[in-house]
C-alpha cells in the first residue's frame, strides 16, 4: 500500500483496523437462526456492547458461551488470523487459560456468512464463555502483578513459532506505526497535552524508532489489558483466562508488553511506575531481553497510553454524539501521563525489583 503522507498512512491503518466504517448489527433473531443452523445452539442470547464485532452471551441451559460476529468492512482472512492463534495456542499450550473455539457442526472454528452488504462476507464465531473476575477490577499486589507479567511471557513464547499470512496487517494499535501518528495531535486543543505528547513522540522517534528493525519481534497478543485477562485471587496462578484476540499481529514483543503497562502507569499517584515496573518484572523472569529493548520498554509504554488517549480524542471528532462521553474516558489518561511525565523514567538495570518463578 503506497502512501505518500502520515495523514494518508493514518487513513489507510484507520480503514483496515475497522475503525472508520458505521456499525451494522445483525438482529439478534437472525444470530439465534445461525447458531442452530451451523452449530445446533439454542438458547437465550443476550447482546454485548463492543467496538466492531457484534458480540452476545448465549445461556443454553447448561453451558454459556461467547458469540461474536465480526463487522462487514474486516476481511475474514483477519479473522481467521485470529482464529488460527487461539488454535496454535490450545494444541501447543494446553496449559495456557485461553478461550477455547467450539466448533461447528461441520467441524469448522468459524463459519462464513454471507454478506448482502459491505465489502466482505461476515464471520460467525463461538467461544466457551470463562468466567472469572477481570484483573481491572482487583487491586493486584506486587507478586500477583508478576504473574501478570510472566503470563504474557509464556503467551509469547507459545506463539514464537506461528505465523500467518496476514501477520503484517495494519493496526491502529500497533506501536510500530506510532511514529506516523502525528496526524492525531490535530484533534488536542489544550497545549499543555499538545506539549506533552510532542514530547513523547520525540523521545519514541529518538530512542526506540532506530531499533525498529533490529527488536526481537513475533506475533503476540496484541492487548493483554486488563480488560482481557481474568484473575482468581484464591488460586495460585492467579491469572485464570485470557481473552479477546482481536488485536493478534507480528510487531516487537515489547509493543505487547507495553499495553498491560501503559494501562497501570500513573494508577498509584504516589509512584507512577511501580505497578507496571511490577509487570515487566514478572514477564522478565520468563523470557529477559537485552537491555537497549528495555530501555525502549520504558519510553514505549508511555506511547501507548498516549496513543489510547489521542485515539479517543479523534474518535470523539468522529462521533459527535458521542464527544462528552468520550473526552470524560480520555482525561484519567492524560492525568496518568502527566504524573508519569513528572516522574523520572526507571532505570532498566532495576537491580531492586523481585523476580518471580516459572
Amino acid at each position: 500500500m503506497a502512501v505518500s503522507t502520515d495523514s494518508e498512512f493514518f487513513d489507510a491503518v484507520a480503514s483496515e483496523s475497522g475503525l472508520l466504517a458505521e456499525q451494522s448489527q445483525l438482529a439478534d433473531s437472525t444470530v439465534l437462526e445461525l447458531l442452530e443452523q451451523s452449530y445446533g445452539l439454542k438458547g437465550t442470547l443476550v447482546r454485548i456492547p463492543t467496538e466492531k464485532d457484534d458480540t452476545f452471551r448465549l445461556w443454553d441451559g447448561e453451558e454459556t458461551f461467547l458469540v461474536k460476529v465480526s463487522p462487514p468492512d474486516e476481511d475474514p482472512v483477519i479473522v481467521h488470523f485470529q482464529t488460527a492463534c487461539m488454535e496454535h495456542l490450545e494444541t501447543t499450550a494446553p496449559e495456557l487459560p485461553v478461550q477455547r473455539l467450539v466448533r461447528s457442526l461441520g467441524g469448522d472454528p468459524q463459519v462464513l456468512i454471507p454478506a448482502p452488504e459491505g465489502p466482505f462476507d461476515r464471520v460467525l464465531r463461538v467461544m466457551r464463555f470463562m468466567p472469572g473476575n477481570l484483573l481491572a477490577s482487583h487491586d493486584a499486589s506486587a507478586g500477583q502483578l508478576q504473574l501478570v507479567g510472566s503470563s504474557l511471557a509464556r503467551v509469547g513464547l507459545a506463539l514464537q513459532d506461528f505465523d500467518h499470512a496476514r501477520a503484517d496487517r495494519l493496526l491502529l494499535w500497533d506501536l510500530k506505526h506510532f511514529h506516523r501518528m502525528r496526524p492525531l495531535l490535530d484533534y488536542v486543543d489544550e497545549p499543555h497535552k499538545r506539549s506533552l505528547a510532542e514530547d513523547i513522540f520525540d523521545r519514541f522517534d529518538e530512542n526506540v524508532v532506530p531499533l525498529l528493525g533490529s527488536l526481537t519481534s513475533q506475533i503476540v497478543h496484541g492487548d493483554f489489558s486488563p480488560f482481557n485477562v481474568l484473575i482468581d485471587p484464591d488460586r495460585p496462578e492467579y491469572v485464570t483466562g485470557i481473552i479477546d484476540f482481536g488485536d493478534v499481529v507480528r510487531t516487537p514483543v515489547i509493543f505487547d508488553i507495553s499495553v498491560t503497562m501503559a494501562n497501570l502507569l500513573g494508577t498509584d499517584p504516589a509512584s507512577p511506575w511501580k505497578h507496571a515496573l511490577h509487570v515487566m518484572d514478572g514477564y522478565l523472569s520468563i523470557r529477559p531481553l537485552p537491555e537497549a529493548e528495555l530501555e525502549a520498554l520504558i519510553i514505549s509504554a508511555q506511547a501507548r497510553l498516549l496513543l489510547r488517549a489521542l485515539i479517543t480524542q479523534w474518535r470523539a471528532s468522529q462521533l459527535p454524539q458521542r464527544r462528552d462521553y468520550l473526552l470524560s474516558h480520555s482525561k484519567p489518561d492524560w492525568d496518568r501521563l502527566a504524573a508519569t511525565a513528572a516522574t523520572p523514567a526507571p532505570q532498566t538495570a532495576h537491580p531492586t525489583l523481585n523476580h518471580v518463578g516459572p
